[in-house]
């Protein structure tokens, strides 16, 4: 009897190890994940107006974060799925702000949403941007609180394309159009998760034509970090909360020896990753050629000047050696290679 009880024993123990084993744990949500999952694709600077952000290497003059992806209508809402393979982070975590000295940066945050954005409806267009850094689901937001250069606008039979970069409205007329719409925001939390109903899908389907039924929210790509949507990820209880509800960012503090650092603003930055060899390649090439057009215009300034020395057929006089301000400069070493 005392065999089988010790033999039951050990069974019920090894079922409960295996079911430990295999149930994952929950994503550990921090700004040391976020530093090591974007930092491949991008810089990591700080803002004076928010802190700690990062910016994706393939930023430049005229980008915007929500130009590259399409909308999805989930059980949780709208739902924004990204083109780029960083996007399960920027995307559903915190918010992207436009920064006078830096240009398009993403302020990290702690709580899941499907979007955060705030929509602009009206009969023939809908535009969406960025939640503000300070947003606090449930607080109400109106134009005054978002600029209308952050908006992406396109006509509202186009808002389910896959790719709505194509679709987009000029800025030249965006202006225009985004005062013929209204603010729906629709950011609300329901079963302690995170929502954005944003836009009635109803309205939707009259001017696009195409039939919308919630999508489960598991079967949706690009959405999670860790590539698996679990429930208990994006509890919203899990994370930070403002006064009246879950917080869109939560801004890293800065060292003051930090914030005396500001990086250059992007028009002086190279945007190409340190992971590309192709682009390492192609700037050294560029060096060296630019290098050897310096080198053959400092010789012909030379030969001119020591021909210009010459009075007719007078004796020639060895050329003084240029000083070593203007000598030729030897061509940069090439980096080497990247890790």
């Amino acid at each position: 009897m005392m065999r089988r009880a010790s033999i039951l024993v050990a069974a019920v123990a090894l079922i409960l190890l295996a079911g430990a084993v295999s149930q994952p744990a929950a994503a550990d949500v921090s700004f040391g994940f976020f530093y090591s999952n974007l930092s491949p694709y991008g810089t990591w600077a700080v803002s004076a107006h928010h802190g700690r952000v990062w910016q994706p290497y393939l930023y430049e003059a005229g980008w915007n974060p929500y130009y590259d992806g399409h909308w999805v209508y989930t059980d949780f809402g709208w739902t924004w799925v990204s083109d780029y393979r960083w996007g399960a982070i920027p995307y559903h975590y915190g918010t992207w702000a436009l920064d006078p000295y830096l240009g398009w940066v993403w302020i990290p945050g702690y709580v899941w949403a499907p979007s955060w954005v705030v929509f602009s409806s009206g009969p023939d267009y809908i535009g969406w941007a960025p939640v503000p850094p300070r947003f606090v689901v449930g607080a109400p937001i109106g134009f005054r609180d978002i600029g209308h250069d952050h908006f992406v606008i396109v006509p509202a039979r186009s808002f389910l394309a896959p790719r709505v970069r194509s679709y987009i409205v000029p800025r030249a007329t965006a202006r225009t159009v985004l005062a013929k719409t209204r603010i729906v925001n629709n950011i609300t939390v329901q079963n302690n998760v995170v929502v954005n109903r944003g836009p009635d899908p109803r309205s939707i389907e009259k001017v696009s034509g195409k039939r919308i039924r919630p999508e489960p929210i598991d079967r949706v790509k690009r959405i999670a970090p860790d590539g698996r949507f679990d429930m208990n990820d994006v509890r919203a209880d899990r994370n930070d909360r403002g006064a009246g509800g879950p917080r869109a960012t939560s801004p890293e503090p800065v060292r003051a020896s930090e914030s005396a650092r500001r990086p250059a603003p992007p028009s002086a930055r190279r945007p190409a990753p340190p992971s590309d060899p192709q682009a390492q390649r192609g700037q050294v090439q560029t060096d060296q050629r630019g290098q050897v057009q310096s080198d053959q215009s400092q010789r012909g300034q030379v030969q001119s000047e020591q021909q210009q020395a010459k009075p007719g057929k007078t004796a020639k006089k060895p050329a003084a050696k240029p000083p070593a301000s203007e000598k030729p400069a030897k061509p940069p070493k090439p980096p080497g290679k990247p890790g």
